[in-house]
């Protein structure tokens, strides 16, 4: 049963050093692990997403020389019709990773199930955000093999007079290859982050070219094959697998856009920087974020939702307050114990700043909560859980779900009282009676990975008493047993904090997970 919340006045940190403030080690840091070529090759080069990414394009390449070294070797024919199997193959594992409801289940295994691992396991397999380095790596290995395709289809329609469907397919062929390679460069991180609408659009809007193109390029390559063979344009196709392939790559692109849906929605205006959106539609579990958009076609933004049903309940006074008009909802948490969900949005950006200045009453949704990096923070207990600005919000779902989870929050926000109201200050106090919250108006930017470390430093002497636990968990902590050392760090920012924190983390040895902006 939710428990009534009643505000309680904690005081933010002032404008003093936050570690000074919270008794925490200000002194230096310990020295990163390894040489500098070691936690490069370790921690950034070697991550997790780009290993898989290696294992994905490198197991092409593989293939790529062993079919090669035997058409010379062994004469044994390396076909334009096998190199098109790659292909399809290759985009498929693409497009299938990215599918939500895989993604979950990728998330509920590894994310949720994992939690009886020992700690080492629990440690690789949090990694599991990283599936997009299968994404990224199916990509580039189907343009090489498209490449490789096309080289190979050359050569053997030059052994023939050109007919009128092989001019076709040598055109449909090379706006393929223009287009995946468009495709390739657009999503290279550099240019993607200067050029993110750009990228959105040259991914979705080439993406569904490319599968039409390839299409086309099935028909025709089936109905030249019934000519060369002497069969029938039907059983050309039947026996061509990227023919079955296409058709669940088609299926899986499609598969998003019939969930696409025009929800109401309740706006509340927390202050000119942020605003709630309120869902009625179904539940959620925490970790998870919700696709919205206001123009379908042009661009979708993720956010994460907080399941408004396990919200602390407001007292009944607030309540009849608050329908009245009577008070500020500022400090109310509104909905609470409600069916359905909410989603904060800050002003980051154009698109943030238009739903801000002119907040909707319907808004579009599109496909299925999925779930993210915040997830892996259910499976690591106690666990660091840190956040700068809205940052906070995908955070909320796992203190709201999850009241019996010992949590550190480490919270680094501008004005965060009067941006996002009093109410989720006191969620954060309840969760986390120590919760270290930086106004970083009255502070300037913390030095956050020296505050995780210390916090992280001082959580091996902790004992149940010292985390705001549900009331079971509260029982049990008369034992004043210590609960352990704080098993990881989750922090949920901007790209470059995120990429600052998580390396400085790791590189001293604390285990660290942050989102890696793959898309």
């Amino acid at each position: 049963m939710n428990e009534i919340v009643k505000p309680k006045e904690r005081q933010l940190v002032p404008d003093v050093d936050p570690l000074e403030y919270h008794g925490l080690d200000s002194s230096p840091l310990p020295p990163k692990q390894g040489s500098r070529l070691y936690r490069y090759l370790r921690w950034n080069f070697g991550s997790v997403y780009r290993r898989i990414f290696c294992l994905s394009f490198l197991g092409n390449i593989t293939a790529l020389a062993l079919l090669s070294t035997q058409s010379i070797i062994a004469n044994k024919r390396f076909t334009y019709q096998q190199a098109g199997t790659a292909v399809t193959a290759n985009i498929l594992a693409a497009i299938i990773v990215r599918n939500e409801h895989v993604v979950n289940a990728l998330f509920w295994v590894f994310g949720t199930w994992s939690n009886r691992l020992p700690y080492w396991a629990r440690k690789l397999v949090a990694k599991v955000y990283s599936y997009g380095g299968i994404h990224s790596g199916g990509a580039v290995a189907g343009t090489i093999w498209f490449i490789v395709y096309l080289v190979l289809l050359t050569m053997d329609f030059q052994s023939q007079p050109l007919s009128i469907i092989r001019s076709y397919i040598y055109f449909f062929s090379y706006g393929i290859v223009f287009m995946l390679v468009t495709m390739l460069i657009s999503s290279h991180p550099h240019v993607r982050m200067v050029m993110h609408n750009w990228f959105e659009g040259i991914h979705r809007f080439m993406g569904w070219s490319v599968v039409l193109l390839f299409w086309a390029q099935t028909m025709l390559l089936a109905v030249d094959a019934g000519q060369q063979n002497n069969m029938s344009f039907g059983k050309a196709l039947m026996v061509s697998p990227s023919f079955w392939m296409l058709i669940i790559i088609t299926l899986l692109v499609i598969y998003p856009w019939t969930r696409l849906r025009l929800r109401e929605v309740t706006t509340e205006v927390l202050s000119e920087h942020c605003i709630k959106l309120n869902f009625n539609y179904r539940d959620v579990h925490y970790g998870q974020a919700i696709r919205l958009t206001d123009a379908p076609l042009k661009e979708t933004h993720a956010f994460g939702v907080v399941p408004e049903e396990n919200l602390p309940l407001m007292d009944t006074k607030s309540k009849s307050q608050i329908h009245s008009g009577a008070t500020d909802p500022l400090g109310l948490l509104s909905h609470a114990g409600e069916r359905g969900f909410s989603v904060f949005i800050s002003n980051a950006g154009d698109w943030t700043r238009k739903m801000i200045q002119n907040p909707p009453k319907k808004i579009y949704t599109r496909g299925t909560p999925q779930f993210g990096v915040m997830r892996v923070a259910g499976i690591f207990e106690p666990c660091i859980v840190m956040a700068t600005g809205s940052g906070i919000a995908p955070c909320l779902s796992l203190f709201v779900q999850k009241p019996d989870h010992p949590v550190r929050i480490i919270w680094s926000a501008p004005a965060p009282e009067e941006t996002y109201g009093r109410a989720l200050i006191d969620l954060v106090y309840r969760t986390d009676p120590r919760a270290i919250i930086i106004d970083t108006r009255k502070t300037g930017r913390p030095d956050l990975v020296k505050i995780a470390y210390r916090v992280w430093e001082q959580s091996a002497n902790d004992t149940p008493a010292d985390y705001g636990l549900g009331a079971a968990a509260r029982s049990a902590s008369r034992r004043s047993k210590p609960i352990g050392q704080c098993e990881a760090v989750v922090i949920i920012s901007n790209q470059k904090v995120t990429k600052k924190v998580v390396y400085g983390l790791e590189s001293r040895g604390v285990p660290a997970f942050g989102a890696i902006f793959d898309s």
